[in-house]
């Protein structure tokens, strides 16, 4: 028996180790060893009395490295700096193993060193190394130093320092030096980021310009101004070019952002002040201009790197933070929803932070030059990995798409909760010196944050991919600065990371000798006689249908510098078509069929002068505002119940504006009406025969209410629209007259009088209105939904389903459609014909709601959504928006939800889940939210979505049990709430946060499938549709934001709006704004469409506490304008190629919103063929 047994143990431990093997084998990276390599750097920091972490916080910010061929032999060398120990030189002797010249070359160094800089400042042809030095006060006693490269001598290389002869002799707290020619004079000057944190407080809030230490931690700007001799001398010039903010720096990047072919700045900051864009001016100065192109940041800025993600030739952005993957070191890291702070940070004029990685995608530059920026990095899968310090972003693989590589670790957790109350507890009582020997002991004991470094493989579709255990680099460390190099000349990129307090890893990339290896160009500059280097040149390979872009620039990720040949992967193309270089002064050098597999010199003395002027590519959409004299701005609501103390996931009184369109002035001309918030009136906008519009407030006497939605339709029958405001929000408690909706009455010239009588008593705070003849008596009925019940979410709302009986609006739900009175948090509905019988159908959707049909049933209303063949669709659906996408005369649906751009994000069997019930015992229901989090072990389970201070305001009981952080961090929600409390409490739940359609595939059923991509960044609020380029297919504009969720994680602020130009066949490509000409930045909601007098195509977009946006089509011809009548249904329109599609005619659709009822006339259509609600039919040719 034991034999068998022992036998079986063998058997299992061999198969163990083959797997092992193989998977060894199969890595992209092989980590070398220090007896391999020779590199035995170690960056150890010894703490004592007088260096530790309490007397300096970044005591364990450790150091980078830099890279160059220093000897000219071919081969890649390796510079690492030391804070408490020596710099170290090492030279490649080829084969992966380095010789340690650090003494012999004359680089050694006795100062607290940060970042290193490899840069031929003389321009001799041999890479210098410029320092920067820091540390702690009791240590900081030098300056920065430049060590300036002697050449070979008896084939030696030897340095020879020379800072104050260059000017560049800083003695400030110096972090990271980046050289260019930000004048483009021909010479190189540099840019100095610094960080003086200690002594300073680093979070209290300050107006964003106040000054943190008068100027000692501000950046500083030098310019070259070189000698008579051309000897290179650099002067400050930080005040004269505008570079005075101060901030805790800790990365820095240069990159041409907005394409002018000027250089300008990226510095990330850590704590409280933004992190800077320093956009060139092209006179000698930069304008700051981070709250013009993002919408938000990271709080602990830290290492940054800057390249094209998604090879559209535009630079993006990565900055990293501290935020953990697992669910314990999170909560052990962050206490409580700190919206106070957040709002008080707004006020005081900063950019919103949020504690977590950004991915700012460049989106381009609007019509004014401004480049937008939207972080995606929620999206991509790369906005949690913890304490980090370096990302790098380049083509690991030679796929031709960018990865990324992140350090991290930290010695000591000093951001653990425990610690910090512990510690604050400790300082209350005793003295100063058992105070600081009890501090000093738990500071022994704290663990540090010993973890994998990450690697990423980006996945081509804006998304990254976690591959670090299957490329090789699973191995844990105390990382900080990390290079990337050719180190055995290959043609693919090695790594190496500076560690503290062990060997520096080294790790040899394998791709090519991969059997399915991807094909690479490397290429060297050579420069003019000022920059030697080329840096600051751009350069673009074209391969067939794909763009490859890079900016050579040498300063990247943490600390750390790479000056060496550029790498492109390039997939499985065998030649690049073209390849263009593009010098700092505009020069352009081209080149044609170059072979791949080569590393490729260029040299500036072949470059012409640029021949053909940059063509500005006409947008599809233009900002028409001013046009029409249309001037509006929406004024937010204040009211915020995240103050009381609730676990609400957003703020629900901040979800208006709602816009409508309809026949409002004199004579029944076309304008719109955009809700209010409390305290203010709705306004009525009219166009005039002059072609502009006129605008007054609809009531201004009754502003109590907080206006939803809103719908223009003829409610008594008299021939003119009438107007209907839903009254929402959560301000009020839920009392008679709270919500009560109200019906204003067209006189027929354009004055509105509310009408007390026609509506029956509502009480709960509505979403939105939508119209349609339901039951074929020849007048518009409503479907009034209800959005939340005050104090007590996540409970259903009443809903109402009014019938007009001759202008007076009977509440007749529970006859017609019981299922309606409380379906749910409906956000959105739309009366629509979905299967075709010519009964108008309605589907709702909405707040833990799965899209629900309800089947009109000659005239009742029956759910018949487990019919429809959609299983697992429960959502946040905030809008849904009829249009036939595909041609085949039936309706589909765009249906927003909450996209992909979330830290959160549900599935089937991860499911967002919210239990409703008094858990605390107190007579008070609270909603407590989970989501699926890793462990510790990389498991994913259900955890409570909240903070424990957030949790136990509420439910102070369970501090009895998990009476630290530690233990409520490793807690699962069914460790905190028994089985059978749970059990019996209200249970929702979402399985899917995709932006979404719905196809019809006719016969009721229906198949749902995602939006592209680049339509997932954000929720889709407002939806509209229309053939937008000519060529007889449907397109899209899509975009919503939300400034309503919870602040840890972030507001939802990515989308600019998207257009997605259709196929004809359901299908749908994005547009990049550029191109489109959206730029609908903001907290954008519900989209409306109407025509002028000439047929022009209005688009309003209404936004949150910011102004109305307005737009048309940038080629808008005058058109014919088909207006439906009041009880037209839908059209079915016949093109001229054959082709036949359906539309239908709304009141009310997408997201708080009414469009025209109309059909703008091209040239592509034949004839259309229009039914009322009644059956009647008419043709119209054309």
């Amino acid at each position: 028996m034991k034999s068998k047994f022992l036998h079986f143990y063998l058997l299992a431990v061999m198969v163990l180790f083959l797997c092992t093997c193989k998977n060894g084998e199969d890595a992209l990276f092989k980590k070398r060893s220090p007896g391999s390599t020779g590199i035995h750097f170690s960056n150890t920091i010894t703490e004592n009395d007088s260096v530790n972490i309490l007397s300096y916080y970044y005591c364990y910010n450790g150091g980078g490295a830099g890279i160059g061929d220093f000897n000219n032999d071919g081969l890649q060398d390796v510079f690492f700096t030391g804070n408490m120990v020596s710099s170290k030189l090492y030279l490649n002797k080829g084969k992966l193993q380095f010789e340690d010249v650090t003494q012999a070359a004359g680089v050694s160094t006795s100062d607290w060193i940060m970042g290193v800089s490899v840069v031929d400042i003389n321009n001799d042809g041999w890479l210098d190394i410029y320092l920067n030095v820091a540390g702690p006060n009791n240590m900081h006693k030098h300056h920065n130093l430049l060590f300036i490269n002697q050449g070979l001598k008896n084939g030696a290389i030897s340095f020879k320092e020379e800072a104050t002869a260059y000017g560049l002799n800083d003695s400030s707290f110096c972090v990271q030096s980046a050289f260019f020619d930000y004048d483009r004079d021909g010479d190189l000057d540099m840019y100095l980021l610094t960080n003086d944190v200690d002594g300073v407080e680093k979070t209290f809030v300050n107006p964003s310009a106040y000054p943190i230490t008068r100027g000692r931690t501000a950046d500083r700007l030098y310019e070259n101004i070189g000698d008579s001799d051309g000897h290179p001398i650099y002067r400050n010039v930080s005040k004269q070019a505008g570079v005075t903010e101060e901030g805790y720096g800790l990365g820095l990047a240069i990159a041409d952002f907005n394409g002018d072919g000027w250089p300008d700045v990226y510095a990330s900051n850590d704590f409280m002040p933004n992190d800077q864009l320093l956009i060139n001016q092209k006179n000698k100065t930069f304008k700051e201009c981070a709250a013009q192109s993002m919408r938000h940041q990271t709080y602990n800025g830290m290492g940054v790197d800057v390249a094209d993600i998604n090879n559209d030739a535009k630079p993006d952005i990565m900055v990293l933070d501290m935020l953990p993957q697992n669910n314990e070191r999170r909560k052990t890291m962050i206490a409580r929803t700190d919206n106070e702070n957040f709002l008080l940070r707004q006020k005081a004029g900063y950019v919103d932070e949020y504690m977590r990685n950004t991915l700012q995608l460049n989106q381009g530059n609007d019509a004014t030059g401004t480049t937008y920026f939207s972080d995606i990095a929620q999206l991509a899968g790369v906005n949690a990995t913890d304490w980090s310090w370096s990302v790098l972003l380049a083509d690991f693989d030679n796929d031709g798409w960018r990865d990324s590589y992140v350090t991290n670790g930290f010695a000591k957790n000093i951001t653990d909760l425990d610690f910090l109350s512990y510690n604050a507890d400790n300082n209350t009582f005793g003295t100063v010196e058992n105070k600081i020997k009890s501090t000093r002991d738990m500071l022994d004991k704290l663990k540090g944050i010993h973890i994998s470094n990450y690697i990423f493989r980006n996945n081509q579709h804006l998304g990254f991919d976690d591959v670090t255990e299957k490329w090789g680099l699973q191995n844990a460390s105390y990382s900080n600065g990390a290079v990337y190099a050719d180190l055995d000349n290959d043609g693919d990129l090695d790594l190496i990371t500076n560690n503290i307090n062990e060997a520096a890893s080294v790790y040899e990339n394998k791709a090519n000798e991969k059997e399915d290896k991807n094909n690479y160009l490397q290429i060297a500059l050579k420069g003019n006689n000022k920059n030697l280097n080329g840096i600051g040149a751009t350069i673009n390979l074209y391969c067939g249908s794909e763009r490859f872009y890079a900016y050579n620039s040498p300063v990247k990720g943490y600390l750390s510098s790479m000056n060496a040949p550029l790498n492109f992967g390039v997939g499985k193309h065998t030649i690049v078509d073209s390849a263009i270089i593009t010098w700092q002064d505009g020069k352009v050098e081209l080149l044609k069929n170059v072979k791949v597999n080569q590393l490729l010199k260029i040299e500036y003395s072949m470059a012409q002068e640029k021949q053909t002027p940059n063509l500005t590519e006409q947008p599809f959409f233009v900002a028409a505002g001013s046009r029409y004299n249309i001037h509006y701005k929406h004024i937010g609501n204040g009211y915020n119940n995240f103050n009381e103390g609730s676990l609400l996931p957003g703020v629900y009184s901040k979800k208006g504006p709602g816009i409508a369109v309809g026949r409002v002035g004199d004579r029944n001309g076309p304008g719109f009406f955009i809700g209010s918030a409390v305290g203010n009136a709705g306004t009525l906008f009219t166009l005039a025969n002059t072609g502009i519009f006129t605008q007054k407030k609809l009531d201004t006497a009754d502003i109590k209410h907080e206006d939803m939605g809103s719908l223009f339709f003829d409610a008594d029958n008299d021939g003119d629209d009438d107007l209907y405001v839903v009254s929402g929000g959560n301000e009020f408690k839920q009392a008679p007259g709270a919500y009560q909706d109200r019906l204003y009455l067209n006189d027929g010239k354009g004055n509105f009088t509310k009408n007390e009588q026609a509506l029956p008593p509502i009480l709960s705070s509505g979403s939105c209105i939508v119209g349609a003849d339901f039951d074929k008596d020849g007048d518009i009925d409503l479907f009034r939904a209800g959005g939340i019940v005050p104090g007590a979410y996540p409970q259903a709302p009443r809903s109402y389903l009014l019938r007009n009986d001759h202008g007076k609006f009977v509440d007749v739900t529970q006859e017609i459609a019981p299922e309606l009175m409380e379906i749910g948090m409906v956000t959105s509905a739309v009366w629509s014909d979905f299967d075709n019988d010519g009964w108008v159908d309605l589907i709702v959707v909405g707040e833990w709601m799965a899209p629900t049909f309800f089947k009109n049933e000659k005239g009742k209303l029956v759910n018949i959504s487990k019919y429809t063949g959609l299983k697992n669709t429960n959502g946040w659906w905030s809008s849904i928006y009829p249009v036939d996408i595909d041609n085949d005369g039936d309706i589909d649906y765009i249906i927003g939800n909450m996209g992909t751009n979330i830290d959160y994000k549900p599935s089937k069997h991860e499911p967002l889940e919210l239990f409703y019930d008094d858990f605390a015992g107190n007579g008070k229901k609270q909603a407590v939210m989970s989501s699926y989090v890793m462990d510790e072990a990389g498991e994913k389970k259900r955890y409570p979505f909240s903070f424990r201070d957030d949790l136990f305001r509420v439910m102070p009981a369970l501090k009895k049990q998990f009476w630290n952080y530690g233990l409520f961090g490793s807690a699962t929600l069914d460790d905190i709430f028994k089985p059978e409390a749970l059990a019996k409490a209200a249970h929702f739940q979402a399985d899917l946060f995709d932006n979404c359609i719905l196809e019809n595939k006719g016969g009721g059923k229906f198949a749902i499938r995602p939006l592209p991509v680049e339509a997932q960044l954000s929720c889709i609020n407002g939806i509209m549709a229309s053939d937008y380029d000519g060529d007889g297919n449907i397109d899209l504009i899509v975009a919503g934001n939300t400034h309503s969720s919870e602040v840890v994680y972030g507001w939802m602020d990515a989308s600019l709006g998207v257009l997605l130009k259709g196929d004809g066949k359901g299908n749908f490509a994005a547009v990049p704004p550029q191109q489109s000409g959206l730029f609908l930045s903001g907290d954008t909601k519900g989209i409306a469409r109407l025509y002028d007098n000439k047929g022009n195509q209005i688009i309003i977009v209404a936004v949150n506490g910011d102004s109305l946006k307005v737009i048309c089509p940038a080629k808008n011809a005058t058109a014919k304008i088909f207006y439906a009548a009041p009880l037209d249904a839908y059209a079915t329109i016949t093109f001229k190629d054959g082709h036949v599609a359906r539309q239908e005619f709304y009141y009310g659709d997408g997201y708080l919103s009414q469009s025209a009822r109309a059909i703008q006339i091209n040239g592509l259509i034949k004839s259309i063929a229009v039914t009322n609600s009644k059956g009647n039919n008419r043709n119209i040719q054309f």
